[in-house]
């Protein structure tokens, strides 16, 4: 099973957390919504496998099985994986009690599709755990550029061909855009203000002497500045 580590020093924040933690934040999330990653009869449907390492982490909880449009695998046990391509999930209605779609709204043009076939294939009562980046947060962390992402998407896509930095078109979402994108399918629940205010209880790289201070804002402080936070996560419920 896998180890946690709650207290792995760094400077502060870490850009890039391990895949290891990403997983591990998933299952912080999912257990404080009533998913105990013990029960291994839940069927999980991770969007996006890419490398495949979070979906081969969660395996070790879950029965897995990741999507993606194409194969980048370096992690290849522990899920099922299936290629395929276009809008629409190669899966049967009400077929998952958990979906994981984590940054992959950003790489789709149509956000509420990817959020009806997200309720497509979820049972009833089924969970969503959904983590994109916020399109006010100044710095764009897919092509490493300030401020150029507060153009419409559809001219910010073609001044980075133009620039040389485009390696898949980006639609970004302000909180305001997502939370009335989402609540047309699901009840959504925030979790970003409380991994802001207790980072390592979620895994995040943080220093604990930092993460003692984040700890003492008030938590409605974060959410009252939720539509600056870096990046959205919450979990949505059919």
């Amino acid at each position: 099973m896998i180890e946690i580590n709650y207290y792995k020093r760094s400077k502060g924040f870490a850009t890039n957390i391990s895949r290891l933690n990403k997983a591990l934040k998933i299952l912080s999330v999912l257990r404080e919504f009533g998913v105990r990653a013990e029960e291994r009869h839940y069927l999980l449907l991770d969007i996006g496998t890419g490398s495949g390492e979070i979906a081969r982490y969660l395996g070790e909880y879950y029965d897995v099985v990741s999507v993606d449009v194409i194969d980048q695998r370096t992690a290849f046990n522990g899920f099922k994986f299936i290629q395929s391509s276009g809008g629409k999930l190669p899966f049967a209605d009400k077929s998952f009690d958990i979906v994981v779609s984590n940054h992959v709204i950003e790489h789709v043009a149509d956000a509420e599709g990817h959020s009806q076939e997200m309720a497509r294939v979820l049972k009833d009562n089924g969970l969503v755990y959904l983590a994109t980046p916020n399109r006010l947060w100044p710095w764009e962390v897919h092509n490493g550029m300030p401020l150029l992402h507060y153009l419409p998407a559809g001219l910010f896509n073609r001044l980075l061909k133009i620039l040389g930095r485009h390696r898949e078109d980006i639609f970004l979402l302000t909180w305001w855009a997502f939370r009335r994108k989402m609540k047309r399918n699901f009840s959504v629940s925030l979790v970003s203000d409380r991994i802001c205010k207790w980072p390592l209880r979620y895994h995040m790289q943080c220093h604990p002497h930092i993460a003692r201070i984040l700890s003492w804002v008030p938590l409605w402080v974060y959410r009252l500045f939720i539509f600056i936070n870096p990046t959205f996560v919450a979990v949505l419920r059919k």
